[in-house]
């Protein structure tokens, strides 16, 4: 299965950047989302209306069927743990000060989890297969094996994506991770899935895994591996989010310390940020080298464990390999 087109827009300068693996680095303190000129993909008139989040989502969408040669793809797929939270907040809001009476119903439309993709969907017209997973910090993970499984049942090109805004008054991410110096931030990765290979590179994505109330965090990783006939010797690097040191020394005796990278430098925290982890895989891998790690990347594991009950995988490899 291949990735022919990705896209991410978030706090780094990487939206429509290749080879920006090798140019970004760690995020200040007090970073700022870095958005492209929206006007150039939305028309002013439904722009005018959208949030944040609605908006990039849209513009990566449009990116990634451009760059693949597409002009509809076969189904559309989000992960969002938050959805679209500011639109959700505002709706509260209205609801306390109406004090029981009448709403317009756009304030509830445009504040639900699967709002994002309708949204692309409608701009697209596209009538094809539309779903939304929220299942927290594996949404977008579970969003993967919903596109892996639309391709092997026959579909030729399916749109991923992961999407999440900044919004701590509803769900307060610094008490549910029980870290007050985490860097909340957002961001939107979208991806093609292919049953072929593009005109531009490829990249194979191999395998994704989501598993839930873990218990043995070093063996389900193991497992993975030995699914799909690789050893840690053989993966050249590791991205991973997790909040224990205890989980950071297990990734090293697996894999050496000169292999893993915590992704959360990059991406600030948010729910969805293993979908820009994953787009960092792809860059790298279709660069073949990496500024800190060398030469001869093939192989590239992303090890989210955001949530600690919580692991998602997701294995990258070029395409000749």
């Amino acid at each position: 299965m291949y990735i022919t087109a990705s896209s991410t827009i978030s706090h780094q300068p990487t939206f429509r950047n290749k080879g920006f693996s090798s140019t970004i680095s760690a995020l200040e303190p007090l970073s700022e989302l870095v958005t492209p000129d929206y006007s150039a993909f939305i028309q002013a008139m439904e722009r005018r209306r959208m949030s944040q989040v609605l908006k990039m989502a849209i513009t990566c969408s449009i990116d990634c069927l451009e760059q693949a040669g597409l002009s509809q793809p076969d189904g559309i797929i989000v992960g969002t743990s938050m959805g679209c939270c500011v639109h959700t907040k505002n709706f509260l809001d209205k609801i306390l000060s109406a004090n029981e009476g009448l709403l317009s119903p756009t304030s509830f439309i445009v504040s639900t989890h699967n709002t994002i993709a309708g949204q692309i969907s409608l701009l697209l017209k596209n009538h094809s297969y539309n779903m939304t997973h929220t299942q927290n910090s594996l949404s977008f993970e579970q969003a993967l094996i919903d596109g892996m499984l639309c391709i092997e049942n026959g579909s030729s090109h399916i749109l991923v994506g992961g999407a999440d805004e900044e919004e701590d008054e509803i769900y307060n991410m610094k008490e549910r991770l029980n870290d007050e110096k985490i860097h909340l931030t957002c961001g939107v990765s979208f991806f093609i899935l292919s049953n072929e290979k593009g005109k531009q590179a490829s990249i194979n994505l191999v395998d994704v895994g989501s598993f839930g109330l873990i218990n043995d965090f070093s063996g389900i990783i193991m497992e993975f591996l030995v699914s799909n006939k690789l050893s840690p010797e053989e993966i050249d690097m590791v991205l991973y989010a997790n909040s224990e040191q205890e989980k950071t020394e297990e990734l090293k005796t697996l894999f050496g310390h000169g292999k893993i990278f915590d992704y959360q430098k990059i991406t600030g925290t948010y729910f969805t940020n293993s979908a820009f982890a994953m787009n960092y895989g792809i860059d790298i891998l279709s660069q073949r080298e990496h500024p800190v790690f060398g030469e001869g990347i093939n192989k590239v594991l992303v090890c989210n464990n955001l949530i600690p009950e919580n692991l998602g995988l997701i294995l990258l490899a070029n395409k000749n390999d």
